[in-house]
C-alpha cells in the first residue's frame, strides 16, 4: 500500500450560535478553507484528483454535493471531481478515511478531505423537520430496528452504564476548559484561516452598506 502523508491542515475558528459566522454561506466557508490548503501548500489545484467532504445536514444551502459547491464558489478548477459523504456525527471523519484510502490504494495522488455544517442555518434535524418527503426511518425498517434517535439514545445509554448529569456536565466544563487553555496558549494559531464576514445590526442590516 502507498504510504499516504498529510500536507497540512487547516480550519475556520469555531462559531457560536448565532455568531459572527451565522448568516455566511456553508460554500464561502467550506470553500475559503479549501483554497487555504492550495494556498499554503503551494500545490497545483488542477494536480488534485479528489475532494470528500462529510456534511450531516445536506439539505437547502449544504444540499446538492455542498463539498463541489464550495470549491467552485472559491474559483477553483471545475474538472476537479468532489463527494460530499453522510456518516452522521462522523461525516468528515469518513472524508478523512475516503480520502485516505484513495491516496494508499493508488487510485489518487492528492486528495482534500474536509467537511462542514453551519448550524446556525441548518440546524440539527433540518432534513426531515416538517416531514413533508417522509422521514429516514420508516418504510421496512422499523420490523428491523427500533425507529428512536440519538436522544433516546443517550438516555439509554447513560442508564445502562450509570452515568448521572453531574458527570456529563463535569466532563463537558472539562472539555471547555481545556479548550480555552489550547486557544490561550496558541496552540490552533497554526489551522486557523481568516475569513472575511459582513456585520449586520439589530435589524439584520449589514453596517455599512
Amino acid at each position: 500500500m502507498t504510504e499516504v502523508l498529510i500536507l497540512d491542515a487547516a480550519r475556520t475558528a469555531i462559531g457560536r450560535r448565532n455568531g459572527t459566522l451565522a448568516r455566511s454561506h456553508a460554500n464561502d466557508v467550506l470553500g475559503a478553507v479549501q483554497k487555504s490548503i492550495i494556498d499554503r501548500t503551494g500545490i497545483d489545484p488542477t494536480g488534485v484528483d479528489q475532494i470528500v467532504g462529510g456534511c450531516v445536514q445536506q439539505v437547502g444551502a449544504q444540499s446538492a454535493n455542498v463539498t463541489r459547491n464550495a470549491w467552485l464558489s472559491a474559483r477553483l478548477p471545475q474538472e476537479v471531481p468532489a463527494a460530499t459523504v453522510n456518516s452522521q456525527c462522523g461525516s468528515s471523519q469518513e472524508a478523512n478515511m475516503v480520502a485516505h484510502g484513495l491516496v494508499g490504494s493508488g487510485l489518487a495522488d492528492v486528495a482534500i478531505s474536509c467537511g462542514v455544517e453551519m448550524m446556525s442555518s441548518v440546524p440539527f434535524g433540518a432534513m426531515g423537520a416538517d416531514g413533508k418527503f417522509g422521514m429516514p426511518r420508516e418504510g421496512t425498517y422499523a420490523d428491523v430496528y427500533e425507529p428512536t434517535t440519538q436522544f433516546d439514545g443517550a438516555e439509554r445509554i447513560a442508564t445502562k452504564y450509570g452515568i448521572t448529569r453531574e458527570m456529563a456536565d463535569q466532563l463537558g466544563v472539562e472539555s471547555q476548559r481545556r479548550a480555552a487553555q489550547a486557544w490561550a496558549e496558541g496552540r490552533f494559531d497554526g489551522q486557523i484561516v481568516t475569513l472575511e464576514v459582513s456585520e449586520y445590526d439589530e435589524h439584520g442590516t449589514v453596517v455599512g452598506a
